[in-house]
């Protein structure tokens, strides 16, 4: 197939079901990115990868590629390695093609819809950078409300050597509220309120006691640990009474739940956009959603609420999804 000449940012979504279909749609796309010159970068799970490498033969040394299970493994993360990579590669009219996929069969609903939004917000995080994105998706592999939430996120799809804009394709701000449903705690979780910064010293105490509690250590626990002091912190400086932190098990993870009883964030991207490296605040919910395994913003008559969730450790040594 050929590709259109984007001049500016381009996110679309191939929707593919087998490894022939993949590797004549993706191979297309990055050769026409090398015989124009430009950048690319191809975050893939293994099994793909090794069919763009077999697709591209010797042209995939122009390539660079990296294992999305690393780039996705926290999803928050994704978002700060890719604009970390397009400021390297694509500036001074210099362009730039991202091929993105991430094994979403082995997610859950909560990670699922965490990163269904991460694709709504794409469409404004990397509109400032002359970059074309192709986001494959196994739609053999995937139930059809995600697919359904693919097509709401991305303004154009491809199936076959197809590209059509897509009929359901929504505002991002308007499909990241409508993605963040409030999920209100269990009767009796533990929790403990807050008002004042002279609280912040008990309530990091007992959140550091209810993350030990749960078996959470390591990495995992000092990213949590700080993750949810942003946005408590966030909640004491611009929030409301009443303030509350909850703390519980929800499935295979642990929940940090922060609410506060004010009117809730007015920009939905604003976890997802990279605060200017020089501003004094805008920082706190930036680190917080690359804290955990997937971050939940939400608001209703009562406030705001966050939702910080970590997955629990699995006795085998493995980290289940959510």
């Amino acid at each position: 197939m050929t590709w259109p000449a984007d001049t500016t940012s381009a996110h679309r979504a191939l929707l593919y079901q087998d490894e022939p279909g993949f590797r004549a749609v993706v191979g297309a796309f990055i050769r026409e990115g090398l015989a124009r010159g430009e950048q690319i970068l191809a975050a893939v799970p293994a099994g793909p990868l090794a069919w763009i490498r077999a697709e591209l033969g010797a042209d995939h040394t122009a390539v660079e590629f990296a294992d999305s299970a690393g780039i996705y493994r926290r999803q928050g993360e994704a978002t700060r390695v890719l604009v970390h990579w397009l400021r390297r590669h694509a500036s001074d009219g210099q362009r730039a093609r991202i091929v993105a996929e991430q094994a979403l069969a082995g997610r859950a609903p909560a990670e699922i819809t965490d990163y269904l939004r991460m694709e709504a917000a794409a469409n404004v995080v990397y509109a400032g950078f002359p970059v074309s994105i192709l986001c494959p998706y196994n739609d053999a592999e995937l139930p059809g409300d995600v697919l359904a939430g693919v097509c709401r996120t991305h303004p154009e799809l491809i199936q076959g050597d197809r590209v059509r804009p897509s009929e359901s394709f929504g505002d991002p701000r308007s499909l990241i509220r409508d993605l963040s449903p409030v999920v209100g705690p269990p009767p009796g979780g533990a929790s403990i309120g807050f008002g004042r910064g002279e609280d912040l010293v008990s309530v990091r105490h007992f959140l550091r006691e209810q993350i030990q509690a749960a078996g959470v250590d390591g990495e995992a626990a000092h990213l949590l640990l700080a993750g949810a002091g942003e946005i408590i912190t966030n909640a004491l400086v611009h929030g409301g009474a009443p303030r509350r932190l909850w703390v519980y098990t929800e499935g295979a993870a642990l929940v940090c739940h922060v609410h506060d009883g004010g009117p809730g964030i007015a920009d939905p991207l604003a976890t997802y956009l990279a605060p200017d490296r020089h501003a004094t605040q805008g920082h706190g919910l930036w680190l917080a959603r690359q804290a955990c395994d997937a971050l939940e913003v939400a608001a209703d008559g009562t406030g705001t609420h966050v939702r910080l969730l970590t997955r629990l450790p699995h006795p085998g040594g493995q980290q289940p999804a959510l």
